[in-house]
């Protein structure tokens, strides 16, 4: 029998022992307290990060593609940007699973953020010296290797450092720092062109500097035993999560990929719907994205923080990821039916203000469902894989439900109201998670 959220906060004894996989540490009964101002660290650490990977996804590999090769940029984008999110897909639960064994006299996490922090300088200098396709890929790949790194770590100290029930500020912050992080490498941008030494170098800056803060000001003490050498079985357990014997996070994870296939459905074709249902010109474009992203990232942060704390003064999650489930579907059924761009913002605003709900206790909640409680960063890098994959099924499935009908490829109500469909599920799926509220 399931434990509720109550009893299982105060578990302890050889009961909470013989859960934990033989050879684990145990979790101490409280947190350490952690410096003053450790908070703040860990979100600018992870909204650096995300100002490095944001402003090179949107704009500065494709401004080097076009040096390297102007016929064939769309070519080279794609083959990198494949290669780049293959990778994360393996990346992120080996980050994880590697920083929860460290016994490095640094502590688990910091050598992860150090690591980071080089990873983005090398890709940043290779970015803008690369000479030929190989060495850009190379590029891209390091600059998706800081932003793994950082993730991992900083998602893994909510579920290290602070008390379940004083999480939700924190996952809010957390969740909405790639959003925050693309609206402040979309602004840097502005000044400088198409000159990639501060377009790349700025960003990157910014990522190592906050990262560099984060270690030093984080009390992170070693794993107090040594874990077994990993063997077939936990190389393989590395990529998976047995849903039988882990069913609320299977749920968790199965809601999360749901509802991010929604709001993907939105994203990943908003450029293509802006041109050709609204009817903008190409000329129009970059300002009308930057408008959406504006909106987006300013209501997400508005609403986020407000709703973290009200769900931990509460003590529930579930019934805020259904409202932010139902928010999302009712904002891209709004962008189905607009027919026009003011409209469309409007859509695009509740969408984000969805966003803003769910960001607010999703990460929260996962960290009380992680079947190793005491190495929660590999679990939690698996759940980030939910927020991947959906960018892969969208684009395998859009093509089917473009072409529904005589639009010519060109439905974007089916692809939108499919969006609805998945995410009104995935927030009902959250409901049937017993091991929490």
């Amino acid at each position: 029998m399931a434990l509720s959220s109550d009893s299982a906060r105060t578990q302890t004894g050889p009961l909470r022992a013989a859960a934990v996989p033989p050879g684990a540490p145990l979790t101490p009964p409280t947190h350490a307290p952690q410096r003053r101002g450790f908070l703040f660290f860990l979100v600018l650490a992870a909204v650096g990060a995300g100002a490095a990977e944001m402003s090179a996804a949107l704009l500065t590999l494709t401004l080097k593609a076009n040096v390297l090769d102007a016929a064939g940029a769309t070519t080279t984008i794609a083959v990198s940007s494949g290669i780049a999110g293959f990778f994360t897909l393996f990346a992120l639960p080996v980050v994880g699973a590697l920083s929860d064994r460290s016994r490095s006299r640094r502590g688990r996490r910091r050598p992860y953020l150090l690591g980071g922090a080089l990873a983005f300088v090398a890709g940043g200098v290779l970015l803008v010296a690369a000479p030929n396709l190989p060495v850009f890929v190379l590029a891209h790949v390091l600059i998706t290797t800081g932003f793994v790194a950082t993730g991992v770590t900083t998602t893994a100290l909510v579920a290290d450092q602070l008390p379940a029930d004083r999480r939700g500020p924190a996952a809010a912050f957390l969740s909405l720092s790639v959003a925050v992080g693309a609206l402040l490498g979309i602004a840097v941008s502005q000044p400088f062109g198409a000159d990639l030494v501060p377009l790349v170098g700025i960003p990157t800056a910014f990522a190592v500097v906050s990262m560099l803060l984060l270690a030093a000001v984080l009390r992170d003490p070693q794993a107090p035993q040594r874990r077994a050498r990993l063997d077939v079985r936990e190389v393989a357990g590395i990529f998976w999560v047995n849903p039988r014997r882990y069913p609320d996070f299977s749920l968790v994870f199965a809601s999360r990929m749901l509802v991010f296939s929604g709001v993907a459905a939105l994203n990943g074709f908003q450029a293509v719907y802006l041109l050709q249902h609204l009817g903008l010109a190409p000329a129009g474009l970059g300002s009308a994205i930057l408008l959406t992203v504006v909106v987006n990232a300013g209501i997400s942060m508005l609403v986020a923080p407000a709703v973290g704390r009200l769900s931990d003064r509460l003590g529930v999650r579930k019934p805020f990821i259904l409202v932010a489930a139902l928010i999302l579907a009712a904002g891209l059924v709004a962008a189905a039916t607009a027919s026009s761009f003011p409209a469309y913002l409007v859509a695009c605003g509740v969408v984000a203000l969805g966003q803003g709900v769910y960001f607010a206790v999703e990460l929260a909640l996962a960290t009380r469902v992680l079947p190793d409680v005491d190495n929660p960063a590999k679990d939690l890098a698996i759940i980030k894989v939910a927020d991947n994959l959906p960018v892969t099924i969208v684009a395998a499935l859009a093509p089917a439900l473009l072409a529904i009908g005589a639009g010519g490829g060109r439905n974007f109500a089916a692809l939108f109201l499919a969006g609805a469909l998945s995410a009104v599920v995935g927030g009902l799926l959250i409901q049937f998670v017993r091991g929490t509220r």
